[in-house]
């Protein structure tokens, strides 16, 4: 799993980097990125739910931690 730590970047370059990793996931990836911004901590786990990715979301020691794997396509 990929561990991104964007937690001293604001949005929406942390969106735009989780973005660009997705053009090349395949089903089944994950990634963890861990996130400063307020914005960040809304708007990345919401894009990624619409789409239909399985995204969970925890705070730890090491600070505001999401989890993204790629689920497959809905028609």
């Amino acid at each position: 799993m990929l561990c991104l730590d964007l937690q001293k970047h604001n949005c929406p370059y942390p969106l735009l980097e989780s973005k660009l990793w997705l053009k090349q996931a395949k089903v089944g990836d994950q990634i963890q990125l861990l996130l400063g911004d307020s914005g960040s901590r809304s708007d990345i786990p919401k894009y990624f739910r619409r789409l239909g990715h399985g995204v969970s979301i925890e705070q730890s020691a090491r600070g505001f931690c999401v989890t993204i794997t790629v689920q497959p396509l809905k028609d």
